[in-house]
């Protein structure tokens, strides 16, 4: 017998009605994956050191994307007429 996870990771869609609650499952999506943090911050990770190990780069390269996530994730989740009238910026808030 298998088991299957309970936990959805698709992306809440917003049709243009209801916001409050997209935004609050979106909120709690977004937590999920990781990536809330980003949304709140505008700051960047910082540059990198001297002497560095593949590990350490390895990291950097992946919170440096979390930003471009946290966007998809974003636009992944509104009807293309919304989507639409938002798609040139370029920041999560």
């Amino acid at each position: 017998m298998s088991t299957s996870n309970s936990t959805s990771s698709v992306v809440p869609m917003f049709n243009g009605e209801h916001y409050h609650i997209w935004i609050v499952k979106m909120m709690f999506y977004l937590r999920s994956q990781g990536l809330w943090n980003v949304v709140m911050s505008e700051a960047d990770p910082p540059p990198l050191g001297a002497n560095l190990i593949v590990a350490q780069m390895k990291a950097h390269d992946e919170e440096k994307l979390k930003k471009d996530k946290a966007i998809i994730c974003l636009h992944s989740g509104l009807a293309d007429h919304i989507f639409t009238k938002i798609m040139d910026l370029e920041t999560t808030k």
